[in-house]
């Protein structure tokens, strides 16, 4: 059997009383409709009510505000009840530093989606300039921690290792300060010496026709410095202000003709002579036995230089007498004449003379 509880035009089902007390119970006013929709609303409530006492973590779902934390770049996402960002730290256990950056600061209030950065600080050292420095700096990259020392790099400046480089404690950071400097020096050009052959004069004269002048030259140089050294240098331009005057001189070909005496329609030369011994000499070895014509080495053979006096000619030498020019010399150059002699004292005291060679036949 069912009973309706007239309110409001909603029927409910109701348990009819069994005893005529009880029955007497309920036709008590406190015991009418709105008694009734009081108990279920407080019912519904404690419903609700109950996973969030048996499970506190529910009310951050629903109370909470969302959070993105970031560590040294590692992101969680959470939401929590506390207040401001020094509180959400605590809550999570995230110790930090002074010398860390937080952002937004500690005291800052907690909104919902807030996202808040922890970058640790690093001991680092940065040498800038070539002047090193110990530090601690709470950044992700080399350039970060640059940035932050306030160092400006300049376009040519280089910097070790790359600025998109992530930070490792202990790193060591290089930032080579790149200058370049150009100028114009000036320079003396070095003149040229010229040799003409000149007729008139007698062979074997020399005549000094132009003493030469060196030239002008401007040369702009470029070099680049690192860190104050020099590592680069170049010659960018070189112009030719002042061209040299050369030096010249005449060498006589006119062959000297004596005109009287023994020697007389005879060529002769004026050339520098010195002399020397085949044998042992006083520190030992013998100096040579063979001449290069392959002439047993003995005084009457000399030697010259064959572009001057042709080899196998005879010659008169003033003041050591008949020879032939059968040997060369690696120092007999030019107008020079090496006499051998007959013992080393000889060849000691005649030392170094000018003397008087007479050409009395060509081979």
């Amino acid at each position: 059997m069912q009973a309706n509880w007239k309110g409001g035009g909603a029927i409910a089902p109701a348990v009819l009383p069994s005893t005529a007390s009880d029955i007497e119970v309920l036709k008590h006013p406190r015991f009418g409709w709105a008694f009734l929709s009081h108990l279920l609303v407080g019912i519904l409530v404690l419903g609700l009510l109950l996973p969030f006492v048996s499970n506190p973590s529910l009310w951050h779902l629903v109370l909470g505000k969302s959070v993105y934390l970031s560590v040294n770049g590692e992101t969680r996402s959470f939401s929590t009840l506390r207040q401001t960002v020094g509180d959400v730290l605590r809550e999570h256990q995230v110790a930090v530093d002074p010398a860390d950056r937080i952002d937004p600061p500690l005291g800052a209030a907690i909104w919902p989606g807030i996202q808040i950065s922890v970058v640790r600080a690093v001991p680092l050292t940065v040498t800038v300039g070539g002047v090193p420095q110990q530090v601690q700096l709470a950044a992700t990259t080399v350039g970060e921690a640059l940035n932050a020392m306030n160092v400006e790099v300049r376009p040519h400046d280089r910097v070790y290792p790359d600025p998109s480089t992530k930070l490792a404690p202990n790193m060591r950071l290089t930032v080579e300060r790149r200058d370049t400097r150009s100028w114009v020096e000036h320079s003396g050009f070095p003149f040229p010496t010229e040799i003409v052959r000149d007729n008139t004069l007698l062979k074997g004269r020399q005549v000094l026709r132009s003493a030469g002048e060196p030239g002008l030259m401007n040369r702009t140089v470029w070099v680049e410095y690192a860190d104050g050294r020099p590592v680069t240098v170049q010659t960018l331009e070189e112009a030719l202000v002042t061209p040299p005057i050369p030096r010249v001189i005449a060498i006589g070909t006119r062959p000297v003709i004596v005109t009287h005496g023994p020697y007389a329609g005879k060529e002769i030369m004026i050339m520098e002579a010195t002399a020397y011994y085949p044998g042992p000499n006083n520190y030992g070895g013998p100096v040579g036995n063979w001449t290069a014509m392959g002439l047993p080495a003995r005084r009457g053979v000399v030697a010259v230089d064959p572009y001057v006096i042709p080899l196998g000619t005879r010659v008169y030498v003033e003041g050591y007498g008949d020879a032939i020019a059968g040997d060369v010399g690696g120092a007999i150059r030019g107008r020079r004449i090496d006499l051998c002699v007959a013992t080393y004292e000889e060849a000691m005291q005649f030392g170094r003379r000018t003397v008087t060679v007479y050409i009395l036949g060509k081979p």
